[in-house]
């Protein structure tokens, strides 16, 4: 499954993606809108090549008891290596409660694959908070990648609201889409104790 929309030649174009969708110019770039510490990573994270390093980095850092290790790992979800963002999922995805406010910053934001996992994380913590945001996220984007993970989280999350965009995205042109938001409705309209 591509996550870049065909264009006129078949191929996935840059020209056919959204400015949302774009991958960000540099994360050093941005690193000032940080907290100083978690800027100080962002810039050391994007000026090493090296996966291995990276992911070494973001280990020593979950070590630290901070608020500003969260806010390093939510932008660290937009790193190239698929390994290293496994890895800072899965450190969010342990923690008791998220940073809400974080989150849907970095909901906002490209590259699509840390929207992905910014909804993701969204219904593995069953944030009813966030589906005001997760509706904005899904007007905004032709990414279906990002449609079906908004489908999976809502169906983690539950509701009558969650069920309302779970039936609008049951219509979505992405058979993939279709079949997590079928998943997703049978799963949010189970009885559930918790």
């Amino acid at each position: 499954m591509s996550d870049i929309p065909a264009g006129k030649n078949g191929r996935g174009d840059l020209e056919t993606l959204s400015k949302d969708e774009r991958h960000p110019a540099g994360a050093a770039a941005e690193a000032a809108a940080f907290s100083p510490i978690c800027g100080r990573f962002i810039q050391k994270l994007a000026a090493t090549p090296d996966k291995k390093k990276r992911l070494g980095i973001l280990k020593a850092c979950a070590k630290v008891r901070a608020p500003w290790v969260e806010e390093l790992f939510w932008e660290a979800l937009g790193d190239p290596c698929e390994g290293v963002r496994g890895y800072v999922f899965l450190e969010l995805a342990r923690k008791r409660t998220l940073d809400l406010g974080r989150a849907l910053g970095r909901l906002g934001r490209p590259p699509w694959y840390a929207r992905s996992a910014v909804l993701k994380l969204l219904g593995v913590h069953r944030a009813q908070a966030a589906i005001p945001k997760i509706e904005k996220a899904l007007e905004g984007t032709a990414n279906a990648d990002i449609r079906r993970s908004a489908a999976e989280a809502l169906g983690e999350i539950g509701g009558e609201e969650a069920l309302g965009l779970l039936v609008g995205l049951k219509k979505d042109p992405n058979p993939y889409v279709r079949q997590a938001a079928e998943e997703a409705i049978r799963k949010a309209s189970e009885v559930r104790f918790i």
